[in-house]
């Protein structure tokens, strides 16, 4: 082989089997999901801190544990009164057990935020200190490479001619395996620092996603609070913490439930024949959203497992928490069928569409239409109210607007109706 063609090739076969090898073993991809121990993390430094916050970690699930076993005895003893026969002490009695438990639940999901907030920082921490590492291999490798590579032609051969005697040989012979071994422990230390720091990643991402979670499902729970301490205020205003008016509000509810069916039927088919002969412009069967359902979503269903008054009748709409005084609009177009005040829904307005369908709006803190008006798609009906004990809330457990979707006077669920979702 010349001595051009010696200069033009650089590295023996040795080094370029372990630059390969080292480009191989850099390449990030998919990992397994686990977690590191510190005894990982080389940085004494960093794997005291990172003890530290295991410490807290372990603290923190322990209270996490203690709080999940207390919101069991909880949720039994909501399915003792939830068996119990309905009266106002066993209702009131119900609320309260379901406000003891979603502010256990509130308190859970802090301390599981400061949980999973300080197993991100292990991670931060974790992934910093086998970045680093993973450096230093790569310029440990870089270098035994370069040190493999400082003559041409094959190595054994250079070793070979080189040496003045036979032990002088073995020397060369071992100093070469020496380098050979050092490189390959390193490329085995690169590998492995370059997994951790894939499950690092991974982890990262993963916690950074149920921080996220937690902290909806914290939001959740607050307004679930808000809804039941509501629910008790207004029961107990409405009942005035008498047990025969509890009674008589439960006999009025059910009674209005019937009557806004039964009318339903009965005005249907002359209302029908008035949208006949109306220009209607859109098919009346999609509905616009009454009110902005983006402020603060929906706060209840229909049929809602979570409706504080669920014991005494199903949820038949969708709760939308509006402003007290927000502009409520017809959902479609259509005539006034009624405006009414309701026990329940205390000021409500009732419309009609074609295709047997009419929508219910609850609640309202002031009516805007009169019976046998037409209104057009997002016409003003009325504005929001439901602020307990006050004109027209009606049993509320906090402003927003009661809305429901009927169909033959029976009420369905909303949502396949909406022309979006909120």
């Amino acid at each position: 082989m010349t001595g051009h063609r010696r200069d033009s090739i650089k590295l023996t076969g040795l080094s370029v089997f372990a630059a390969l090898a080292f480009a191989a073993c850099l390449r990030i991809g998919t990992g397994r999901s686990a977690t590191f121990e510190t005894s990982t993390v080389d940085d004494p430094t960093v794997a005291a801190e990172i003890n530290q916050l295991n410490g807290q970690i372990k603290d923190k699930q322990a209270s996490v544990d203690g709080l999940h076993d207390r919101i069991s005895a909880y949720k039994a003893e909501i399915a003792k009164k939830e068996s119990e026969a309905a009266s106002l002490d066993d209702q009131i009695g119900l609320l309260e057990n379901r406000a003891a438990k979603t502010e256990l639940d509130i308190e859970g999901n802090m301390v599981e935020l400061d949980l999973v907030a300080a197993q991100v920082q292990v991670l931060d921490k974790q992934v910093r200190a086998h970045e680093s590492q993973l450096e230093r291999q790569k310029l440990l490798m870089a270098e035994l490479i370069r040190s493999m590579d400082s003559s041409d032609g094959d190595v054994l051969l250079q070793a070979l001619f080189s040496s003045e005697s036979v032990a002088d040989l073995f020397d060369r012979l071992q100093q070469l395996a020496d380098v050979n071994e050092e490189l390959a422990s390193a490329l085995e230390r690169a590998r492995a620092e370059r997994d951790q720091l894939l499950v690092a990643r991974t982890d990262q991402e993963g916690k950074r996603a149920r921080l996220a979670s937690i902290q909806e499902t914290l939001l959740a729970n607050r307004r679930q609070l808000e809804l039941e301490k509501g629910a008790k205020e207004s029961l107990l205003a409405e009942s005035q913490a008498s047990e025969a008016q509890f009674r008589a509000i439960v006999a009025s509810l059910r009674e209005e439930e019937a009557y806004v069916a039964q009318q339903i039927a009965a005005l249907q088919g002359d209302i029908q024949e008035k949208l006949d002969a109306t220009d209607i412009v859109g098919d009346s069967s999609v509905m616009s959203w009454p009110v902005d359902a983006g402020y603060r979503g929906i706060s209840t269903l229909f049929h809602d497992p979570t409706y504080p008054f669920r014991r005494l009748f199903e949820h038949s709409g969708l709760d939308i928490p509006q402003p007290q005084g927000t502009p409520v609009g017809a959902a479609s177009p259509g005539y006034v069928a009624w405006t009414r005040v309701g026990s329940m829904y205390g000021n409500y307005v009732m419309v009609i569409h074609r295709n047997g369908l009419a929508t219910l709006y609850a609640h309202l803190s002031k009516v805007k239409v009169k019976a046998d008006q037409f209104v057009a798609r997002g016409e003003t009906i009325g504005l929001s109210g439901g602020m307990p004990g006050t004109s027209g809330a009606g049993l509320s457990t906090g402003p927003h607007l009661h809305f429901e979707v009927r169909k033959g006077g029976i009420p369905v669920d909303p949502m396949p109706f909406m022309i979006s979702k909120p």
